[in-house]
């Protein structure tokens, strides 16, 4: 009985030595063609690899062949590494964000750590990429919010370096009210001397169209530290500027904190306390010195913080129609009374509530 055709039938070699397998079909496969078809894929994976290999290495090349400027560059918490990539090559430190890519993620390196980093086109991106990885940043940036006083700008710098916060405080001496609340970058090993004289000349800077007067400042200061909401500022501006021309005590309560939480610092040489507490009767009645605006008339011999430009805007050009205003304080919810007279104040006072009461 013959075989089926459909079964396979007995393999032989064929005279060149290949193993040749007969179907039942008819058709013939040899060794040499099932070799062949696993060689021409096996053969273009390595091609690519060794293109895509010595693309990478081409482009992790320095973009630049001599030494160039540094940039500061900042990487974001949660930025990808294409987003990181693409940055470095916008600033013409990298030449391409894939093969930045592709580096970063190859060989299972670490992640990219956060921070302010001064890069140049001249180093490549191998070096680049290890100083990204090892976190070692050249800057920090702090934020220094309106109302802030030296002393508390000193202890906000101290947590985001390695700066003594008297050593800043110490530079600071005579700048208060003119290191302006805004963002800065400074270099890790920055003195605290250069620091205040940079956030000086911001200031300089940003007010030299207002060009406030020194009592300006001071007022500012004070509106700084008294206005809730930004419609308020230009009016209690004026109600203190009113005071001030009439020979009146300005009674303004932040200035009495000013100079106690000052005294806490002189005693302790430490920052490190709650400040702009609110005041009480007691304190105003016993603080001996020349920011207790419940005992010396006028204006405080210096701004008593550092405003923002709404606080300046509204001390330079305080409300026009407020100037028969003498009065003003906050309720319970925070909102705003002002008063004509001492009466009429006190009067809302016993009408609306004070905060705390």
């Amino acid at each position: 009985m013959k075989t089926p055709i459909h079964h396979y039938k007995k393999s032989l070699k064929d005279p060149r030595g290949d193993l040749v397998i007969k179907t039942g079909s008819g058709e013939v496969e040899s060794g040499l063609a099932l070799r062949k078809g696993l060689w021409i894929p096996a053969l273009a994976v390595t091609l690519v690899i060794l293109i895509t290999t010595a693309w990478v290495n081409f482009s992790s090349r320095p973009v630049l062949s001599v030494e160039s400027d540094f940039q500061y560059f900042e990487i974001k918490k949660g930025e990808s590494t294409a987003e990181i990539g693409q940055k470095l090559m916008d600033g013409k430190v990298v030449r391409s964000r894939r093969a930045f890519y592709l580096k970063v993620k190859s060989n299972f390196r670490k992640p990219i750590q956060a921070g302010y980093y001064k890069l140049s086109g001249s180093m490549p991106m191998d070096e680049i990429i290890e100083k990204l990885q090892e976190g070692k940043t050249d800057a920090f940036s702090i934020t220094i919010p309106e109302g802030y006083r030296v002393l508390q700008i000193a202890k906000l710098i101290s947590e985001r370096s390695n700066i003594d916060p008297n050593k800043f405080i110490e530079a600071a001496v005579g700048t208060e009210g003119t290191l302006f609340p805004d963002t800065h970058v400074f270099p890790t090993n920055f003195e605290a001397e250069k620091i205040v004289r940079k956030m000086k000349e911001n200031h300089d800077e940003r007010v030299k169209s207002l060009r406030p007067t020194p009592e300006q400042l001071v007022l500012a200061s004070i509106v700084e530290r008294e206005a809730k909401k930004d419609d308020e500022r230009a009016k209690i501006a004026a109600v203190y500027r009113n005071r001030a021309d009439n020979n009146m005590l300005l009674q303004a309560d932040p200035t009495i904190r000013y100079a106690l939480d000052t005294q806490a610092y002189l005693k302790n040489k430490s920052v490190d306390f709650t400040f702009w507490q609110s005041v009480n009767k007691n304190d105003y009645q016993n603080l001996n010195s020349p920011f207790n605006t419940y005992k010396q008339k006028g204006y405080p011999p210096a701004p008593i913080c550092n405003p923002g430009i709404k606080s300046i805007e509204a001390a330079v050009n305080s409300a026009p129609d407020f100037g028969d205003y003498f009065y003003f304080f906050h309720d319970k919810d925070l909102q705003i009374h002002f008063s004509k007279t001492y009466q009429e104040h006190q009067e809302a006072i016993k009408k609306y509530g004070l905060p705390g009461l």
